[in-house]
């Protein structure tokens, strides 16, 4: 008999390993089944030991060992995966079953005896190639390339060929599967066999036929996937390239909370591999890093949005009625004469606005109070009609609420004085579409945002008719940016507000985001209504040099406390009014000596309870990610960390803090 170490590869368990025992040996790295409470689960073995050896330990043992139910076979990954997700638990506050399960196609896991078995022959000869060259002194390259689409494109198809021509693979990394096809177009030109591409969406037969080509081929490859299949165990994968860097999609938004980008750069540095972080504007924590020296690059970074041919901002403030009298208008006389000339001359005509619906929130004008959910306290928005036969309500307009689904007629008073005199306010998808509707009730009009499209094949539908119908009109918000792939005559951003208001410090971060794809995809004119003509950030962007605007966003970063300046740790904690009062007092206790900042969220209740944020700001010194054996974590917080019950969770480089 044997005593087999596993670590459980399953969320939300919070020891690292557990301990079963087996009647046949077990070889170390391969994946067993064991039974964890009710159910059987995956874990992959990392230790094995004869019983006789532990004989005394195990008569005295106050627990009895379960067997081992199952050997699937050995991991679909390689050692150096293994170690990456090790570091990365670390980083996280997590347990390196918990990582590998996020990282890991459940498919792959699944299915262990579909899979082409990974050749640890290669892994071992190409650690003592590395061993030879003195794998501890060898310094890993780590890049920035900041430039136009066109011409990172370019270089890439240079990279590719000269990493064939050496033998090596490539992989590049995207955030979502629609990335997967742009660059599927761009770069597979004569080199079509030796292409692969993988996301989640993949169907089951479809994928484990790709995986088991993948590791098959004998030439060098390119695989273009998104981060789940960064597993994937090709030894001759000799550069990592991080594309559209700046792109949220990266980081997941459940525990534990990963970045991809910081996953991928632990893994190269365990492989010594080349990293290169690829995107029109990049972070700004990447742009600083370029800046003191960590890392170098391609090229002398770009700081120019692609440009369409004309560019205008309209002030909203200014816009007058019929009478001359100064009023509020969906859309300006700009905007409104830029559609009539499209819909003249047969153009696409592309609305961007920030909120879906009607309007994002509803006042009382007697009281002033905000309409909120009666569940979870989050301002109710108003909708139109094309979601009415989703909810099953009669009426034309509901109130809904984002957060917890919540839904009820337009029929309600205000919950602080009664009042009937309800005000919507903001500019949502519905609000455009209607006065869209009104003003050209003979033109196509198309809608895009996540409840007037309900699936992935909608949405494809729907962008598949607005390319085919010329002269059409698309109004959406970012999910278009997910499925847009061909340039559109007329663009406009219907209130710019609507993104200068939200609070985070990721802003302008997340405004030039939009800009540059909007900028992208608009072939002539690109219409920006604004009632802060004067902003900042919008005249560094009418000037096409946003090099200004990154040195005073990082100005203000390092005044204020963020990142790079500071390493911002987010921990959560849901519970009723006494649990939360105990979450607070536990939080002094273990981690007040980091001045922790304790506050109510924005949604400050769901389902009854009462949701708190506690952010720390510390020295990234004292938190590294895990790229070399010289940064160490602190030991004094991260075992306060672990202190924290799953009651807490924790979200390590947040992208806000609300």
């Amino acid at each position: 008999m044997y005593i087999v170490t596993v670590i459980p590869i399953q969320k939300g368990f919070q020891k690292e390993n557990l301990t079963y025992f087996s009647q046949n040996e077990v070889p170390l790295g391969y994946i067993v089944s064991v039974p964890l409470r009710s159910k059987n689960i995956d874990g992959i073995v990392i230790n094995i030991e004869n019983a006789r050896d532990q004989k005394y330990d195990l008569k005295n043992a106050d627990f009895q060992l379960k067997k081992i139910v199952g050997v699937k076979g050995p991991s679909p990954f390689s050692s150096q995966f293994f170690t990456a997700c090790e570091k990365m638990k670390d980083y996280t506050v997590s347990n390196t079953g918990t990582i590998i399960k996020a990282l890991l196609p459940s498919l792959f896991l699944d299915n262990l005896t579909a899979l082409s078995a990974v050749h640890r022959e290669d892994e071992k000869e190409n650690l003592i190639e590395l061993t030879d060259i003195e794998l501890k002194n060898l310094k890993q390259e780590k890049l920035i390339f900041q430039a136009l689409t066109p011409d990172r494109l370019s270089w890439y198809r240079t990279l590719i060929r000269e990493a064939f021509a050496k033998k090596e693979s490539v992989f590049i990394c995207v955030p979502t599967r629609y990335d997967i096809e742009q660059l599927n177009n761009e770069l597979t030109k004569g080199i079509n066999q030796y292409v692969f591409s993988f996301h989640g969406d993949l169907p089951k037969k479809t994928l484990i036929n790709t995986y088991n080509t993948c590791i098959e081929e004998p030439h060098p490859i390119l695989i273009i996937g998104t981060g789940m299949f960064l597993s994937i165990p090709r030894v001759d994968i000799k550069t990592i390239i991080i594309e559209h860097e700046s792109s949220d999609a990266y980081k997941q938004y459940s525990r534990p909370f990963i970045d991809v980008r910081s996953f991928a750069e632990i893994l190269s540095s365990v492989n010594k591999i080349k990293l290169i972080f690829g995107d029109t504007l990049l972070r700004p924590d990447t742009l600083h890093r370029h800046d003191i020296g960590e890392l170098g690059e391609v090229a002398s970074p770009l700081f120019r949005l692609p440009e369409a041919e004309r560019q205008l901002v309209v002030d909203m403030k200014e816009e007058v009625d019929e009478k001359g009298s100064k009023t509020f208008k969906v859309l300006s006389e700009t905007t409104k004469k830029m559609i009539s000339y499209a819909l003249e001359h047969n153009e696409s005509v592309l609305l961007f606005t920030v909120r879906k619906g009607l309007a994002g929130i509803t006042v009382c004008n007697d009281c002033g109070h905000t309409l909120l959910c009666p569940n979870c306290s989050t301002p109710v928005v108003l909708y139109g009609s094309k979601q009415r036969n989703a909810t099953k309500i009669v009426n034309s307009r509901i109130f809904m609420c984002n957060k917890c689904g919540h839904k009820e007629t337009t029929e309600v008073r205000c919950t602080e004085c009664s009042s009937w005199n309800l005000t919507p306010l903001g500019i949502g998808t519905d609000r455009v579409y209607d006065e869209v509707n009104k003003l050209y009730p003979n033109a196509k009009i198309f809608q895009m945002d996540k409840e007037a499209v309900g699936t992935d094949k909608e949405a494809k539908e729907i962008m598949s008719q607005f390319y085919k119908n010329p002269g059409s009109i698309l109004i959406g918000t970012e999910m278009i940016f997910s499925y847009i792939n061909t340039e559109v005559i007329h663009s406009a951003i219907i209130s710019l507000d609507g993104l200068l208001s939200i609070p985070s410090f990721n802003i302008t971060q997340k405004i030039l985001h939009v800009m540059e794809k909007l900028h992208e995809i608009t072939k002539r004119n690109l219409i920006i209504q604004t009632r802060n003509p004067d902003n900042m950030i919008l005249e560094h962007i009418m000037n096409g040099n946003v090099l200004p605007l990154y040195r005073e966003d990082l100005k203000e970063r390092k005044q204020y406390g963020y990142p790079p300046f500071k390493r911002l740790i987010k921990i959560t904690f849901a519970g009723s009014a006494g649990d939360t009062e105990n979450a607070r007092t536990f939080i002094d206790k273990y981690l007040g000596g980091y001045e922790p900042q304790i506050f109510s969220a924005f949604i400050g209740k769901v389902k009854g309870q009462y949701i708190t944020n506690t952010v720390i700001k510390i020295d990234p010194n004292l938190w590294p990610l895990l790229t070399d054996d010289k940064k160490i974590i602190s030991e004094h917080l991260k075992e306060n960390l672990y202190r924290l019950s799953p009651s807490f969770s924790i979200n390590v480089d947040p992208e806000d803090l609300l």
